[in-house]
């Protein structure tokens, strides 16, 4: 329970200042600690690494990854190796336990990041959704490369998703539907309007509020 309100007091502090959307995200998803002290660090007391690279994919990017655990995403271009790649991000987040019962403490494992592709039992590095893998050494936090990705004002996602699900939260309907699942083969209904709203974003600072 206290991490629980911890995590919703960091988050609704976060909106209150109006810190700018692309470093409180950069925290969250690299959040390291006490789950009782550092709000963030809850993102990851349920988590393994698939549910991670699942929710934060869909949460922060607009992009379903789930199907493609399994097999080729039926309706989009990843497949197995795009999944279990960007899951390989969080195969290096250690867990231990906390000085109080049920406390988690969220840590950095030194060592090669890389997840088994289930398929063909072939190891992959951590690598963004089309970009290329991330070239890292055993003491780098794959966490980071993941945020330095994500928070890139070339990232094709991160923008678009998050303008598109205010535009859901005041007009009722994104302009992609579902919110997100934002794919080639579900195209937003106003494309150039999608566009420049992210290009506004960006150029804002990742200004929520404006």
């Amino acid at each position: 329970d206290r991490g629980a309100y911890e995590f919703h007091r960091w988050l609704r502090r976060q909106i209150a200042q109006n810190r700018p959307y692309d470093e409180w995200v950069r925290e969250l998803v690299t959040a390291s600690g006490s789950a009782a002290e550092n709000g963030p660090v809850n993102f990851y007391r349920a988590a393994t690494p698939e549910d991670a690279a699942k929710t934060v994919s869909q949460a922060f990017l607009g992009v379903r990854l789930e199907c493609a655990q399994c097999h080729h995403h039926p309706y989009e271009k990843w497949s197995q190796q795009d999944y279990y790649s960007f899951g390989a991000f969080f195969s290096r987040v250690g867990r231990k336990g906390g000085s109080a019962p049920g406390e988690d403490v969220i840590f950095h494992k030194r060592g090669v990041a890389e997840a088994v592709n289930k398929k063909n039992k072939q190891p992959v590095r951590p690598a963004g959704l089309a970009a290329k893998p991330a070239d890292l050494s055993e003491d780098d936090d794959p966490r980071l490369a993941l945020a330095d990705w994500m928070t890139s004002r070339d990232n094709p996602f991160f923008a678009r998703s998050l303008v598109n699900r205010y535009w859901k939260h005041f007009f009722n309907r994104g302009l992609v539907e579902p919110e997100d699942d934002m794919r080639e083969t579900n195209p937003p209904t106003n494309p150039e309007l999608l566009d420049a709203l992210a290009t506004q974003f960006i150029q804002s600072g990742y200004d929520l509020k404006q």
